[in-house]
């Protein structure tokens, strides 16, 4: 018995050295590749869900947040942010609900006092989240707050930092959160006094933030143009701006823009609606037609096929549709999806 015994204590130990050495192959999630489609929702039926798209495929699966939970998400899904393990769902009814970013379960939400919820940033192990706040009898937003959450899971709100009126699109730089509120400023609040420390006027109403060749940018709009601000990373004020004239474009909290610097926005125009391409290299429109159609929605760019996706809407008569467009300007395919869709997250 006792041969036998070290017999196997032997073959396991070599089984364990030879694992050891071999390298480990980790499956990869179902939601870890393709694309995740946001589907708004319709205002009133709060029916906001994301859909997968598998580009190899062609394959969609649809409700993937009740299909994998077993209840709708029931929102008005805003934005869609991922952080490694967990991906937020972030409804602008006031609600963000926590998931695992492999197979969409949810591990939390974020429990009370949100109004409506724009987007998110952790930063130092919280959640800080924009948010209107409530309109007033002009239908104004004069307590527009970030609201922080100690924990990535969600949970309670700890406390809110009272900001300039609408912020939309954040970010964490350094150990600085930066806002861009829909009143022309940026908001700077220091991560650990957590209050804003100072606002920065930019031109035109921004919206979000990106990263473009190490530089951090801020886009916002008029009616008239597009401007793309770069800001100085230590004090976060705007270096240099380029401006593009660019009638009636609108934003919905999508992100098209490319790695070789090919930015893609909707214009609203009188009888149609355009897709045009600029050029953060050149600071120039480079097609002030790409694609035309109508009830343009929502834009994403995936970089590893150059396939710019455009969410339909329309005209918010039951579930819009989704068009794949190749790098000349051609569709490739159209598929229907849910209820407004307005953006794309490419893991």
């Amino acid at each position: 018995m006792k041969k036998m015994q070290l017999v196997c204590k032997l073959f396991l130990f070599a089984i364990l050295v030879s694992c050891g050495t071999d390298p480990v192959e980790i499956p990869q999630g179902a939601y870890e590749d393709g694309v995740l489609i946001i589907n708004e929702g319709a205002f009133g039926a709060n029916d906001g869900e994301v859909f997968h798209f598998d580009n190899n495929t062609a394959e969609l699966e649809a409700n993937v947040f009740e299909n994998v939970n077993g209840r709708p998400f029931a929102g008005l899904l805003q934005d869609l942010i991922s952080y490694e393990d967990y991906t937020y769902l972030v409804a602008n009814t006031g609600k963000v609900e926590v998931v695992q970013s492999a197979d969409f379960i949810s591990v939390g939400a974020v429990n009370n006092d949100l109004v409506n919820s724009r987007s998110m940033v952790k930063a130092d192990g919280k959640l800080y989240i924009s948010d209107w706040g409530p309109y007033d009898a002009n239908w104004s937003n004069t307590e527009s707050f970030v609201a922080v959450v100690e924990d990535v899971t969600g949970g309670d709100i700890a406390y809110k930092i009272p900001t300039p009126s609408r912020p939309e699109g954040i970010t964490f730089i350094g150990d600085r959160v930066l806002v861009a509120c829909q009143m022309g400023a940026i908001a700077v609040i220091e991560v650990g006094d957590d209050e804003v420390e100072k606002t920065i006027d930019v031109a035109g109403t921004p919206f979000f933030f990106f990263e473009y060749q190490r530089g951090t940018y801020l886009y916002a709009k008029d009616s008239e143009k597009i401007y793309l601000h770069k800001l100085n990373t230590a004090t976060f004020d705007v270096e240099e701006s380029l401006e593009f004239s660019v009638d009636n474009s609108i934003y919905n909290g999508n992100f098209s823009i490319s790695n070789s610097g090919e930015l893609f926005v909707i214009s609203n125009q009188d009888t149609e609606d355009v897709v045009v391409k600029l050029s953060l290299s050149s600071g120039s429109v480079e097609n002030d037609n790409f694609y035309s159609g109508s009830n343009f929605y929502g834009l994403g760019y995936d970089d590893d096929t150059q396939t710019l996706y455009i969410g339909e809407h329309n005209g918010w008569q039951g579930n819009g549709s989704v068009m794949r467009i190749n790098a000349q300007g051609d569709l490739i395919d159209e598929v229907s999806v849910g209820r407004g869709p307005s953006g794309f997250y490419f893991p």
